[in-house]
């Protein structure tokens, strides 16, 4: 099965490469977006008590209490009711964008909340601006805790990417079921898009680790 496998691989390689490129990049803007998404988020919900902060209370557990997969098929099926009209590839992003960015937006507020709030009363006695105070004092302070999660969120991105074969993007378990159907060898062609993504994930939480002990994070476990 094995030797199946390599030949699969081999012969429909660039069907798995372009998967894994689409992946690979899908997960990267995706991350991209959802940390500025994640970032406001997360501070307006440190930092406020307001309308807003209640509407992103609602956009975080409504995206916490649903699957990933219902709520791509919402975007996908949602936006051209709307009329925008989107590429699979750039709706599927949306999607992921979306999901990630509740998930960042906790992480950040979780790492704001982390700091001892007689730091925050110091630093407003002083006189400080919210901006200087957020970006001199808090996020500094926050990011050993914050960082380390974000960056293992693009771990679990990759991964999420498979659920975008269901609306026809061509990533890597689309690349599976494709080499599947075209030579009726299912069990090798998926495993050839196991170890794909056992290789991606393997490398990317290695580059982590790497970056978290030089940055000196490596005392914080990543979310």
């Amino acid at each position: 099965m094995i030797s199946d496998a390599y030949d699969i691989f081999w012969q429909y390689r660039d069907t798995y490469l372009t998967g894994m490129r689409n992946a690979l990049v899908a997960a990267l803007v995706g991350l991209l977006l959802a940390l500025c998404v994640g970032m406001v988020a997360g501070i307006v919900r440190f930092s406020s008590r307001g309308i807003f902060s209640r509407i992103i209370a609602v956009y975080v557990s409504l995206v916490r209490n649903t699957p990933l997969l219902v709520q791509v098929y919402f975007i996908y099926f949602g936006l051209p009711t709307l009329g925008v009209t989107l590429s699979a590839f750039s709706t599927g992003v949306i999607a992921l964008t979306f999901n990630s960015g509740a998930y960042i937006a906790e992480m950040v507020r979780g790492g704001l909340n982390a700091i001892p709030r007689g730091q925050i009363e110091a630093a407003q006695s002083l006189g400080l601006k919210w901006r200087i105070l957020l970006r001199y004092v808090l996020l500094p302070q926050a990011a050993p805790t914050i960082l380390p999660a974000i960056t293992g969120q693009f771990v679990q991105l990759v991964k999420d990417t498979s659920l975008l074969y269901t609306i026809a993007v061509l990533e890597i378990t689309k690349a599976a079921d494709d080499v599947g159907n075209e030579t009726y060898q299912f069990l090798p062609a998926y495993l050839v898009s196991c170890v794909i993504y056992i290789v991606i994930c393997v490398v990317l939480n290695l580059l982590v680790d790497v970056y978290e002990s030089r940055a000196g994070f490596s005392k914080h476990k990543r979310a």
